[in-house]
């Protein structure tokens, strides 16, 4: 392959990478007009795991690739659903009580997480670099949720947690249990976890509604959350592909700078000065994070 169509290979990851990040926050700002339609949280997120799981059945053969996995990277790759699937109805669930833009800012304390989740394992203490963002982000998440003109749900800001601490406990099993893994496969049988755990928690809560609209316009807004969630899936792969884990995490950063900018256009959430202060400490913490690890291999995996 010639420098010059590596560097093309390059720059088409690239592109890829921005648009992951841009397909995720119209997935995120999405959402919520599907709860206006009259569907559930949990309902939304057992029909975009439903919608993964049928696009990669019919992907997996095209790409040439198969359905299995050695037993032992199938039982990872169910376990990291299983945290996954948590966290994405953490994730939507917080949708319904605050603001997505602030959601979304806490869900990206997950990288700092997942970093503590590594220094555990390694049996270490975080360095100066990686205290000192954590603390800055969660610094952040201090201004945007206490100096705010409304009142924030507590219940909003643990279920965003909950989602930050279930992606990172999902990227960090990846990175430790799966990395020889193919990636794509990997997916399918997190989207195979994700449908069974979702449907279970509706089983036991009986918390399962689609909306009582007739037509076809009623369900729009579920179907667009669906087909973005997939589609950045499958942009950030190839991504990943094409540009490397490293930079594709990077711009992966941009996503709640989207989300935010998106919620307050078509969402009417207001763009107030705490808020704006601590999602740019937040997200700046996350970038320096990312670019003092820029060495290592990067696990990226996408949210929301």
């Amino acid at each position: 392959m010639t420098g010059g169509h590596m560097a093309l290979r390059a720059r088409v990851g690239i592109i890829l990478a921005g648009a992951a990040a841009l397909t995720l926050a119209i997935n995120d700002v999405s959402v919520p007009f599907s709860y206006a339609r009259g569907f559930t949280p949990p309902t939304v997120v057992l029909a975009r795991f439903a919608f993964l799981l049928t696009s990669l059945v019919v992907l997996l053969p095209v790409l040439g690739l198969s359905y299995r996995l050695p037993r032992t990277h199938m039982r990872h790759a169910l376990g990291s659903g299983v945290a996954t699937a948590i966290a994405t109805l953490g994730l939507l669930g917080s949708f319904a009580y605050i603001p997505v833009g602030l959601a979304v800012v806490v869900l990206y304390t997950f990288p700092m997480l997942t970093v503590l989740l590594e220094c555990a394992y390694a049996r270490r203490f975080p360095g100066i670099i990686e205290f000192a963002c954590l603390i800055a982000a969660l610094a952040g998440i201090g201004i945007a949720v206490g100096f705010n003109d409304v009142a924030i749900a507590p219940i909003g800001i643990l279920l965003a947690t909950i989602a930050a601490l279930g992606f990172a406990a999902s990227i960090f099993w990846n990175s430790i249990k799966l990395r020889s893994a193919e990636a794509t496969i990997v997916t399918f049988y997190i989207a195979i976890a994700g449908v069974i755990t979702t449907a279970l928690y509706l089983a036991v809560t009986g918390n399962f509604a689609v909306t009582p609209q007739p037509g076809f316009s009623a369900w729009v807004p579920l179907l667009v959350t669906c087909f973005f969630f997939t589609l950045s899936f499958l942009a950030m792969f190839k991504a990943v592909e094409f540009a490397g884990g490293a930079p594709t995490a990077m711009l992966l950063n941009l996503e709640p700078v989207f989300a935010i900018g998106l919620a307050a256009l078509l969402l009417g959430e207001n763009l107030t000065l705490p808020r704006i202060l601590g999602s740019a400490l937040v997200i700046g913490a996350v970038v320096v994070s990312e670019i003092a690890r820029k060495g290592k291999d990067v696990a990226v995996e996408p949210v929301g």
